[in-house]
């Protein structure tokens, strides 16, 4: 496998780079702009392009000149910038992905995996949020509620037309609610997770003034990039768009715990209640992970402790080689 990753160099682009290392492979890393700072430890196991996903003759020559057999197509604008800039969000989001699923078709790409969201269910009411979190099936109606959740579901409907249209093998990941490494520095205020982790590791005091009681289903980044690698080699698949979560729901209470057992001296106050997003879309569920399951070979890897350790370890080996990188061309 010859793996392209668009938006290579992004928190989620970052973790599956660093997997597919793990198993033997050297992908490529395409974005638009070299920032290494997620993936300074893996940077020479691994072919950084400086491209766009607008620009489809530069896709072409990436494609062309490292033979690429598979595409994971990550960039994206994220849901803040999305709503600032409608008319770059679809660019990239909607006029990027036709890009990609033309020089799929040209050049014979064996798959195309596409990382979609929870965004294209928009809101979630009834019986599946609180109190009784009944499972999200894939088949949930998709009512996005923002332009991100929007631009999903165009480039879900894009893909499924090429692949129907042009045997263009084209598949679906629908994310829970991702934590990890980078998305704090990077995504602001959907990082609360991330936030809340980082803020301890300063050894900064923590107030959440609401929302301790909330369920919700929290994920890794660890199992983004698992997900998506099972996806990219998933033999005859039955569907083509999957859930992917923990299939559990956990709270800001739980992370407090597993922290505080970790810095036993962190100061942490997460008030009660829910909606600890303050009235921003409602989205808080618990996936339905059963078909991943079945038909991907996925399941999670990642208790929230694990995940938690693993964020806190990597944060520190970033920061450990950035400092060391920095040494390095600070001297005479």
């Amino acid at each position: 496998m010859n793996v392209l990753i668009t938006g290579g160099m992004g928190v989620n682009g970052a973790v599956l780079a660093r997997l597919l290392v793990s198993k033997g492979l050297r992908p490529v890393l395409l974005d638009n702009r070299m920032d290494l700072s997620l993936i300074a430890d893996i940077k020479n196991d691994v072919n950084l392009v400086e491209g766009d996903v607008l620009d489809p003759h530069g896709l072409e020559m990436v494609v062309a000149d490292y033979k690429i057999s598979h595409i994971a197509h990550l960039a994206a604008l994220m849901p803040g910038p999305a709503e600032s800039d409608p008319r770059l969000a679809m660019k990239i989001g909607v006029g990027g992905t036709v890009n990609i699923l033309e020089v799929a078709r040209a050049r014979n790409i064996q798959r195309v995996v596409f990382t979609s969201s929870k965004a294209v269910y928009g809101e979630i009411t009834g019986e599946q949020t609180h109190p009784d979190y009944v499972p999200v099936f894939e088949f949930q109606p998709q009512r996005p509620v923002d332009l991100y959740g929007v631009i999903k579901v165009c480039c879900e409907s894009m893909g499924n037309y090429y692949r129907e249209r042009y045997r263009v093998e084209f598949v679906s990941l629908r994310f829970s609610s991702i934590y990890g490494p980078g998305k704090q520095a990077r995504h602001g205020v959907l990082s609360l997770y991330g936030q809340l982790i980082e803020d301890v590791m300063s050894g900064k005091e923590v107030v959440i003034p609401c929302g301790g009681d909330q369920l919700n289903d929290a994920l890794y980044v660890g199992d983004v990039a698992r997900a998506i690698f099972l996806a990219l080699k998933a033999e005859s698949p039955r569907q083509w768009t999957f859930n992917i979560g923990t299939g559990k729901g956990v709270t800001l209470r739980d992370f407090a715990q597993v922290l505080g057992n970790i810095y036993p001296s962190a100061r942490i106050e997460i008030g009660p209640g829910l909606d600890f997003r303050k009235g921003e879309k409602q989205s808080y569920c618990i996936f339905n992970i059963s078909k991943a399951r079945e038909q991907l070979g996925y399941s999670p890897d990642y208790d929230l402790e694990r995940g938690i350790k693993e964020y806190i370890e990597t944060i520190r080996r970033l920061r450990s080689k950035a400092l060391s990188l920095r040494h390095y061309h600070r001297r005479p």
